[in-house]
């Protein structure tokens, strides 16, 4: 299941570039990739730095504290490997003018 955890004008995301939302407990960091909006998570799994404020070289982000390089599309680290983990993906969609941040969730029933 998915549910949309925030919503994102499409003029300010093209404007900016690089964009942070935050929606408790999430802070999410969008772009546009090909024109296709992608969203990580914002704060960096190493040592918690926005990743929103870094740079963007085409698909991937590079983490303004300490370089470390993500995938926009997987949250995949790149680089350096091994020393942190991936970053959490939400799905993106583009709704009318505005950009829907969705997250996946798994309802328990007992």
């Amino acid at each position: 299941m998915t549910r949309a955890v925030a919503r994102l004008p499409l003029v300010e995301l093209r404007a900016k570039g690089l964009c942070r939302v935050e929606y408790p407990p999430y802070d999410v960091c969008v772009a546009l990739v090909e024109g296709q909006p992608f969203a990580i998570e914002d704060g960096c799994n190493h040592a918690g730095a926005s990743l929103s404020e870094g740079h963007q070289d085409g698909e991937t982000i590079t983490c303004p504290m300490h370089g470390y390089v993500f995938s926009l599309k997987t949250g995949e680290l790149l680089a350096p490997l091994g020393l942190c983990g991936d970053q959490r993906r939400f799905a993106c969609r583009v709704e009318g003018d505005e950009v829907v941040i969705e997250d996946t969730f798994e309802l328990e029933v007992r």
